[in-house]
């Protein structure tokens, strides 16, 4: 007997293999530019579901399209159903030859060879469970197991969930159902509920995984929860008007289209997987209000959405540009919060330096991005101009919070000893009112205050080095440790105020062009 069923096992084993390289390396392949292509792609609701369809259906796993985007995936089940000895055993056959002649050098051809590697191998894998199953389903029918389960199908709904659980996806559970049905080990009804059991253990692991997640994040994988279930629902609806037709609804209608029970259960996954996306959609709008209250952005998410940045702007550059100038000035106000947490009298931020500063990379990515938008909208001339301005203001923005968040720490270690931490105290309060000056100076349109500003902006590279000085022979005995904190804190002092320095200076530049682009015109 164990001679018979360790073909069955390894053409399983193989099945697994494939799935995980096919995965694994699209997962891979999905870098910076395909992120870009998505997010492009997907700017309406109806664009959005069919990235997801067709994300889904290159995964082979929706569990893999939910980490990417952090869908829909039956045509695996669907292709157990076909005979794919020959296109298998070739790509099998490709894929060997390419890593025995070194093709697969490049990380690129490497992932991609894999990836025909896993489909060969998920396919021979499926071929080989077909083909070695005959000692196991004599075994199975002769022991009366077969028989035992599909009168059980509470049994069958939970080998479906463990399997799904085990193996993280509910189309490998699906499509070994259909592998079963086709060989004969069980029959239509048993593999239609191994497949309701497979969506319900997908579910749970949805519901397992949103439990270390939070926000936006916990809200994609719980509308998957959502779509299992309704799923779930739809076909529980369908069984009770056949139980009360007394005619299987599902056995009725599936032999029209497909003509092998493979196939009919391969149906039965499909139709199950497109009813909860439907209904998904239906209630689009009711689902996510639900989500958004039970799971609520987090602190992060809010501070990390462009408030200005709208996409229908973008026909008009320069009112495009106008709104990215707002959304700059939004992000300058943030800087001088930065220091609330250690300022001896701060009012104290709700929001951590560590917090501002990921949301500020966040919005000045998307910042750079939709100032490549707006060049892609042919610009005239003085518009492009603004544009590499703008470019070089959110660049220098997003090095300020860098800066100002490794300030904060060198500051907060500089305070565990009395004599630098008095240094550390007077460059903070220093800092933070020129920061403020330096707001008051950006949505100033006065030119003598953008001066002022500049004086105080001036070069302190001398001052910080006296500071230095001064602080080591008051304190001889001063730790390694303090002095290391001390040069930490004055240095990222004397660069946050250079970049301070740059950002006005790039600020008056644009004014003057504004300026005198403005007498042209009139």
């Amino acid at each position: 007997m164990i001679a018979g069923i360790a073909p069955f096992l390894a053409g399983l084993g193989l099945f697994f293999c494939g799935i995980h390289f096919i995965a694994a390396n699209l997962t891979s392949l999905a870098g910076r530019k395909a992120r870009a292509v998505l997010t492009r792609l997907a700017t309406t609701r109806a664009q959005a579901a069919l990235v997801g369809i067709v994300a889904g259906i290159l995964t082979q796993s929706t569990n893999a399209v939910t980490y990417i985007v952090i869908g829909l995936s039956a045509m695996l089940v669907i292709f157990v159903a076909i005979d794919f000895r020959i296109a298998a055993s070739y790509l099998v056959a490709l894929a060997g030859f390419a890593i025995y002649f070194g093709i697969n050098r490049d990380d690129r051809a490497r992932q991609w060879i894999n990836i025909l590697l896993g489909i060969g191998l998920l396919f021979l894998g499926v071929e080989m469970l077909k083909s070695s199953a005959g000692p196991l389903r004599e075994w199975l029918f002769a022991e009366g197991l077969v028989q035992y389960a599909a009168n059980l199908p509470p049994l069958l709904l939970a080998m479906g969930a463990a399997l799904t659980m085990l193996c993280q996806s509910s189309t490998v559970a699906g499509a070994i159902a259909v592998a079963a049905a086709n060989i004969g080990v069980i029959d239509f009804s048993g593999a239609c509920w191994i497949v309701y059991g497979a969506n319900l253990g997908s579910a749970a692991n949805y519901l397992l995984l949103a439990r270390s997640l939070g926000g936006e994040a916990r809200q994609i994988v719980l509308i998957q929860v959502v779509q299992k279930l309704a799923g779930f629902i739809g076909i529980v609806l369908l069984l009770a008007v056949g139980w009360t037709l007394a005619t299987p609804l599902a056995e009725a209608m599936t032999p029209p289209i497909a003509d092998t029970t493979a196939g009919q259960v391969a149906l039965v996954f499909l139709a199950y997987q497109g009813f909860g996306s439907l209904t998904c959609t239906l209630f689009f709008r009711q689902v996510t209000h639900w989500l958004e209250h039970i799971a609520p952005p987090t602190e992060l998410e809010e501070l990390s959405r462009p408030a200005f940045l709208i996409h229908e702007a973008l026909v008009e550059p320069s009112f495009a540009l106008d709104l990215v100038d707002r959304e700059e000035l939004r992000l300058m106000e943030r800087l001088p919060a930065m220091l609330d947490s250690v300022r001896a009298d701060g009012e104290g931020s709700a929001a951590s330096p560590t917090t501002l500063r990921s949301a500020g990379l966040v919005v000045g990515r998307a910042m750079a991005s939709y100032l490549e938008q707006i060049l892609d909208c042919d610009p005239n001339r003085a518009e492009r101009e603004r544009v590499v301005r703008l470019q070089h203001r959110t660049a220098n923005l997003a090095a300020l919070y860098e800066a100002l968040d490794e300030f904060v720490v060198a500051a907060g270690n500089a305070r565990k000893w009395p004599s630098s931490g008095r240094v550390a105290d007077q460059m903070v309060e220093a800092l933070h009112m020129l920061l403020a000056a330096l707001v008051d100076a950006v949505k100033s349109e006065d030119a003598a205050e953008r001066e002022f500003v500049m004086s105080l902006l001036r070069n302190r590279d001398e001052l910080m080095e006296r500071i230095r000085r001064r602080v080591l022979n008051e304190d001889p005995d001063m730790p390694a440790d303090a002095q290391s904190a001390l040069f930490a804190a004055t240095t990222l002092f004397e660069r946050v105020v250079w970049l301070a320095r740059q950002n006005t200076m790039l600020l008056a530049a644009a004014h003057s062009k504004g300026g005198a682009a403005a007498g042209q015109g009139s």
